[in-house]
């Protein structure tokens, strides 16, 4: 057996193992695995002697089920009296015997049953015959049998596979590889192999320094906040992680399954042969704004722009002679957490990965999971809030501002937040490269309030553009919005407050944010202690409103240009389009009327026809129909007419729509006003 020695964790939910062992001689090494990890392990396996030797080939058990290998051997071992059992199934094998201190060879010719009665006690024992010699049948009594030994070799096989078989049904579904290697002496060998593992998780706890107490030592409050971290690994193998070399790496490397431990056959074509003639089978081939009211007009503005200063340096105070035992003890705890976990361990970044090697050996047992120590140390940091209205509405949230000087790549988790002795809050931290800087709000910062109040309003038409047959009139659009911030704390706050920004609008009449992310402006600024002040926030979008040049009105035209829109040449222009327009509903009202009286005439005419159908062969009716059918001819004649005129109105209104739509798309004007 290897022992195993390292293990990498992937956060993608693989495991790299590394086995390395002693082996002496032609060596078998035996490794066991879950049948789920198979494809894995085949997929993965790489051995190596690292002395004089190699390997020769590895072996690993079939995919068939327990019954079905047995099927294959004939011999059984029953539950009971396993000995006779299986004497009784080798007739005709040859086996040695040693009885009484002398070694007999024969061939087995079956077992028998002998009782015997002494008196009222009756006994019973089995007898081994053999035919020894090829001559005589002997029977030895299995009581005075101290072995019996297989001469056949295929049958020594044979049941020592059948043991390995049944041995095998007792590991439930553990498959055995074996190694073989080949090379004279002791020498190393080692194995490595990869198979799907629990992800590796991470926890942080942050331990900021509380306020120093009043008979505090003036270099108490000059301390930097401390962050620990804590890699949770799980052991779900049968197997005990003793002492191991232990490395974790985060990251997405392609990592898939694919079956290579069942047997894969290849379905063949028939190819039947024809008498008459032979041939060759065929080988186929991913904001609102916001205006203050007027009790807003009175607060004092924020000073804004550049980030606030470090906090005020308070003067040390002077220490007493004695310290409180309360004071000795939060003090004491203090330096207990900074020395309390031995962290060695060091991040290497490998192409798009990066990987926690954990310096110290690590134990973890078989199905149980550890916390290790990956990171411990001091960082830049401060506390701060950010207010976000979309987060919630009325108070920000205490955070921390972490600048990450760790020197370490920190992947993302979850953080308790620790201040002094107590509990402050909860947060996740994304992951963040060394020098990265990253808010982290733990809790509601219930003593500062926060109202907001908005206003939109529409400016005056400042550009206007005649183009594709559209003039647009573009307009400013301004949104305000005023953040009233009410500090009721009796510390002065360093407050980021977040506003989410419109794409394609530009802040106006306000400071520049410190940054931005994906969605919001990030300002920051002072809020005085017992103190309120208020924030404006200041936007201008474009707006505009669009006319079609092909439904145009004169009276529309002269606002226009009284608003000095457009000029006295575009008037014209589009004055010239009216006309048109008019030409085309006047046309419009030609074919209509055409259209209408050539459908009274259908309707005419098939009255006519339907009278005419009526009339028999009087004189009176003879007459009559000579007079319908000069109405009919009359009508055709008008009906052609009709047609004619119809036909070409609609021309004329075609052609006049093609030219309009041409000369209105030609038209370009554009101003700025």
């Amino acid at each position: 057996m290897l022992p195993i020695r390292k293990v990498v964790l992937y956060k993608h939910g693989v495991g790299h193992f590394e086995r390395q062992g002693v082996v002496d001689g032609d060596a078998s090494v035996d490794l066991h695995f879950k049948a789920a990890e198979m494809n894995d392990v085949l997929k993965s396996l790489t051995t190596l002697d690292l002395g004089e030797g190699h390997v020769a080939s590895i072996s690993y058990e079939s995919t068939k089920p327990i019954e079905k290998q047995l099927e294959d051997i004939s011999i059984r071992l029953p539950d009971e009296n396993s000995l006779t059992g299986l004497l009784g199934q080798l007739k005709g094998a040859r086996v040695a015997v040693d009885v009484a201190g002398r070694r007999v060879e024969g061939i087995v010719t079956g077992t028998e049953a002998v009782t015997r009665k002494e008196g009222d006690v009756t006994t019973w024992s089995q007898r081994l015959a053999l035919l020894v010699e090829g001559a005589s049948l002997q029977a030895f009594d299995l009581l005075e049998v101290k072995s019996v030994a297989l001469l056949d070799e295929g049958l020594r096989k044979d049941v020592g596979h059948l043991l390995e078989i049944l041995i095998s049904a007792k590991k439930k579904d553990l498959k055995k590889l074996t190694i073989f290697g080949r090379g004279k002496g002791r020498r190393e060998m080692m194995a490595s192999y990869t198979v799907e593992t629990p992800v590796w998780k991470t926890s942080y706890r942050m331990l900021l320094p509380a306020a120093p107490a009043p008979d505090a030592p003036g270099g108490a409050a000059g301390k930097k906040p401390l962050i620990q971290g804590w890699a949770l690994v799980d052991n779900t193998q049968d197997e005990d992680w003793d002492d191991v070399a232990l490395t974790l790496v985060a990251g997405l490397p392609i990592s898939f399954v694919h079956d290579l431990y069942s047997p894969r056959y290849k379905r063949r074509p028939v190819v039947h042969v024809k008498e008459e003639e032979a041939y060759a089978p065929p080988v186929l081939e991913e904001a609102t704004g916001a205006g203050a009211d007027d009790q807003m007009a009175d607060l004092p503005a924020f000073p804004v722009g550049a980030p606030a200063p470090p906090p005020r340096a308070q003067a040390p105070a002077p220490a007493p002679a004695a310290m409180r035992p309360a004071a000795l003890k939060a003090l004491a705890r203090e330096e207990a957490r900074r020395r309390s976990v031995s962290v060695q361990t060091r991040t290497v970044e490998v192409g798009d990965l990066f990987q926690y090697e954990i310096k110290n050996p690590v134990t973890v047992k078989r199905n149980q999971s550890a916390l290790v120590p990956i990171l411990q140390g001091e960082f830049e940091g401060k506390r701060v809030a950010v207010y976000n209205a979309e987060v919630r509405e009325k108070n920000p949230m205490s955070a921390v501002l972490f600048k990450n000087t760790t020197g370490m790549t920190l992947e993302g988790g979850p953080v308790t937040v620790l201040e002094g002795e107590s509990y402050v809050g909860e947060s996740m931290l994304d992951t963040l490269k060394p020098g990265e800087e990253r808010l982290v709000p733990y809790s509601v910062e219930l003593g500062c309030a926060v109202s907001v109040d908005h206003k939109s309003e529409r400016l005056d038409v400042h550009r206007a553009v005649i183009a594709h047959g559209t003039l647009r009139l573009h307009r400013h659009r301004m949104e305000r919005r005023v953040y009233v911030v009410n500090n009721k704390t009796d510390r002065l706050l360093d407050l980021f407050l977040e506003h989410r920004f419109k794409n394609g609008w530009e802040l106006v009449e306000t400071p520049k944010p410190v940054e931005s992310t994906e969605n919001f402006y990030r300002f920051r600024f002072e809020a005085p202690a017992r103190g309120a002040g208020k924030f404006v926030v200041t936007e201008r979008g474009d707006d505009s409103d669009a006319f079609a040049l092909t439904n145009l009105a004169r009276d529309q035209v002269r606002l226009w240009l009284a608003a000095k829109f457009i000029d006295q040449k575009t008037v014209e222009t589009l004055h010239a389009f009216i006309e048109m327009q008019e030409n085309l509903a006047a046309l419009q009202r030609r074919v209509g009327q055409r259209e209408a009286e050539i459908s009274a005439i259908f309707q005419n005419q098939e009255r006519v026809r339907k009278n005419l159908q009526a009339l028999g062969t009087t004189q009176d009716e003879r007459g009559l129909r000579e007079r319908y059918v000069a109405e009919l001819g009359r009508e055709e004649d008008k009906l052609a007419q009709l047609r004619a005129d119809l036909a070409g109105a609609q021309e004329q209104k075609a052609a006049l729509e093609t030219e309009l739509g041409a000369k209105v798309s030609a038209l370009h004007f554009e101003t700025a006003l």
